[in-house]
């Protein structure tokens, strides 16, 4: 059975395309510019040859332009058939975005795709300059099976996110840099207290002291008596 559906993404931080399709991004990203970007998807359960599952069209996160379109292609017994032989689902994307082709593998339980009645979450992950570095499946289910599940279409309920990379801490160097300064000053005025040891204070004038005397010991050894 074949899925389209359209979406726009506002201003906002969630937003549902359809019934069985979302694509979640953080609102302060939204207003970030990046190519457009197509992503083909095929699956194989087990060790079968991968066949067509379908594509994810992302055409601007500025604008939200999105389209998905999706055909299980398997029969849920297969999917049972997997998971009863304990197989996994593997997820193969081909990814097209400003003229760089790459190619994504990525898998989970059969078992968990198949009581989770074929809901799975779908992550594009985009780095700083918006370009995609991977993509990912899991489900919502969690991560025990328990075999217990009714018959149902083998129709894809698919949740689409867009995963951006984080800068990471920056450390606040003109804080620092004001902190030695004013230290410098209280220094240079004597307001601070050296409340450092005796040895910490002059260690640089008692260890050549105790070299001296260690070297003028070996010079002059005392002679053996008689």
């Amino acid at each position: 059975m074949l899925m389209t559906c359209y979406g726009v993404i506002r201003v906002i931080s969630t937003v549902i395309l359809d019934n069985s399709t979302q694509i979640i991004l953080p609102s302060d990203r939204i207003d970030r510019c990046y190519a457009s970007s197509v992503v083909q998807l095929s699956h194989s359960l087990g060790s079968r040859p991968f066949e067509p599952r379908g594509q994810i069209n992302v055409r601007s996160l500025k604008s939200g332009s999105v389209n998905i379109q999706q055909d299980s292609s398997y029969d849920w017994k297969d999917y049972k058939e997997a998971a009863e032989a304990n197989e996994f689902y593997h997820l193969e994307a081909f990814v097209k975005y400003n003229g760089i082709e790459r190619t994504f593998l990525t898998s989970t339980k059969a078992c968990l795709l198949y009581e989770s009645q074929l809901a799975d979450i779908i992550t594009i992950h985009v780095d700083l300059l918006g370009n995609i570095y991977g993509v990912s499946v899991a489900t919502p289910h969690s991560q025990q099976c328990t075999g217990t599940v009714l018959e149902f279409e083998p129709n894809f309920n698919t949740t689409v996110l867009i995963s951006y990379m984080e800068h990471g801490p920056v450390p606040d160097v003109a804080m620092y840099v004001q902190k030695v300064e004013q230290e410098k000053v209280a220094k240079e005025r004597g307001e601070t207290k050296d409340n450092r040891s005796f040895i910490a204070k002059y260690w640089m004038y008692i260890v050549p002291l105790v070299l001296v005397f260690m070297m003028s010991g070996a010079s002059n050894p005392e002679q053996p008596a008689r």
